[in-house]
């Protein structure tokens, strides 16, 4: 039997890992590593670090865990997909085995991420800013945007913990993509107030891939939080796809 792959989570913008332990602890109970890295745009002071910042700090963490040899399970988050389409191309495990290298990317999952082509940055992939985004290095409305379907007293407690994040990164353009050589999942998240479902399906039919996994739940923008048991199981389903 395979190892299991290690459960790399790539946070969206505002977010960080501390959004993400309530899925940490069910993927430990089941025997996975699971790594949720600080990308560097959030938080950041002056806020002006960009795409490529975050991109080099999450390669320089994968590099080093298929260099042991590790398979990884990349799952990204919203602007976390510009990331690890960004900083996962060339580390897949069908390219590493041409080259007699062990371990590697064994799947890209995207949940209600964005997946855009080379030469577009987040901003122009949607024509523009979009409504919940002002042009500060704050969220508006995250309550309504993020977590739409959470009890109130939990929208304040995820709220606190967001960071202002760098408005650069989201206009800065992708150079290379991961997903053209490495199986993608797509977790559509059909009451997301942040990127509605008929911009993450458009996003899919553009992106020309034939065999992406198609997967749906009934969550907003941040299901690893309303629907943590869905979210966990969702990728789980995808290591066998």
């Amino acid at each position: 039997m395979s190892p299991k792959p290690v459960i790399f989570i790539l946070h969206g913008a505002w977010h960080g890992p501390a959004h993400f332990e309530p899925v940490k602890s069910r993927f430990e109970a089941l025997g996975f590593t699971m790594l949720c890295p600080q990308q560097p745009s959030t938080g950041a002071v002056p806020p002006t670090r960009t795409l490529y910042d975050d991109a080099a700090h999450v390669r320089a963490e994968l590099e080093q865990l298929v260099e042991q040899g590790k398979e990884v399970l990349l799952v990204m988050h919203s602007y976390g997909g510009m990331v690890g389409t960004q900083a996962a191309a060339g580390l897949g495990k069908a390219e590493r085995m041409k080259g007699a290298q062990k371990g590697g990317i064994v799947r890209l999952f995207y949940a209600c991420a964005f997946l855009l082509p080379v030469g577009k940055s987040l901003v122009a992939g949607l024509g523009g800013l979009p409504p919940w985004e002002d042009g500060s290095t704050n969220a508006t409305n995250p309550e309504r945007v993020f977590y739409n379907d959470l009890p109130a007293e939990e929208q304040k407690l995820w709220v606190s913990k967001l960071k202002h994040h760098s408005i650069i990164a989201t206009k800065t353009p992708l150079t290379q993509v991961a997903y053209t050589s490495i199986p993608v999942t797509y977790l559509y998240c059909e009451e997301d107030q942040a990127l509605p479902l008929p911009t993450q399906e458009m996003m899919v039919r553009q992106s020309g891939l034939e065999d992406v996994q198609e997967l749906r739940c009934g969550a907003g923008h941040s299901p690893f939080l309303s629907e943590p048991d869905l979210f966990v199981e969702s990728i789980i389903m995808s290591i066998n796809a």
